[in-house]
């Protein structure tokens, strides 16, 4: 989706370690990653959990890796901890 220097690939490969150290349940994983896409595509606004559960169901259908989730979560919390939102205003899900 973007091209990222070796830093920016970095950065995302150190967050994915330490989301993976954690050990979630891979559900909470799905969860996690269909909450972020779907900001992304509902232009910075929060979906509902309805629209969650239900594109959670179709990444956990995808049946993609653990590291894989863990990538792209941290991925899309790097390209939104670079995002400049009103009022410094960051959504909530995004991992410290």
């Amino acid at each position: 989706m973007f091209n990222y220097n070796d830093d920016t690939k970095h950065n995302i490969s150190v967050a994915a370690y330490f989301l993976a150290q954690k050990e979630l349940p891979y559900d909470d994983l799905c969860w996690m990653l269909a909450e972020r896409q779907l900001y992304l595509q509902n232009n910075f606004q929060k979906p509902d959990d309805i629209s969650i559960r239900d594109h959670a169901r179709k990444v956990y259908l995808s049946e993609p890796s653990y590291d894989v989730l863990c990538w792209l979560i941290s991925e899309i919390d790097l390209i939104l901890k670079m995002t400049k939102f009103k009022g410094n205003k960051k959504p909530s899900f995004i991992l410290p």
